[in-house]
């Protein structure tokens, strides 16, 4: 998923009062993770290996990341996602996150995104 420097980088950017969930198979590798901030009802971030894509890793990621919110007081969740990634606004839509029409401009290793807000009440 990411080499393994980038891998620590994440797991230390998480650290608390932010929460890291991780997905792992039978075997134990990781499979896929979310990252939640509590302080500002964030869902950070959401990856499912491609090969473990469509097998309900997803979402039982988002269900432990809105209950990770959910216990620290938030009251509403709200994520980025890149406007052009279709998959991932599917399955956002899908577990009740509506755009509410602001953007976000930024660059992830030199290709330009542009990410509509989701926001979902918990």
């Amino acid at each position: 998923m990411f080499p393994p420097d980038e891998w620590d980088k994440l797991v230390a950017e998480q650290a608390p009062p932010n929460v890291l969930l991780v997905a792992i198979d039978e075997p134990g590798d990781v499979v896929g993770f979310t990252a939640v901030h509590p302080r500002e009802g964030e869902m950070f971030l959401l990856f499912v290996h491609p090969t473990h894509a469509g097998r309900g890793v997803g979402r039982a990621l988002l269900d432990a990341a809105h209950g990770a919110l959910r216990d620290a007081g938030c009251r509403e969740a709200f994520l980025y996602t890149h406007a052009e990634n279709e998959r991932a606004l599917a399955v956002y839509e899908a577990a009740g996150y509506r755009r509410d029409g602001s953007v976000r401009e930024s660059d992830f290793r030199g290709v330009h995104l542009r990410e509509p807000r989701l926001v979902k009440p918990l």
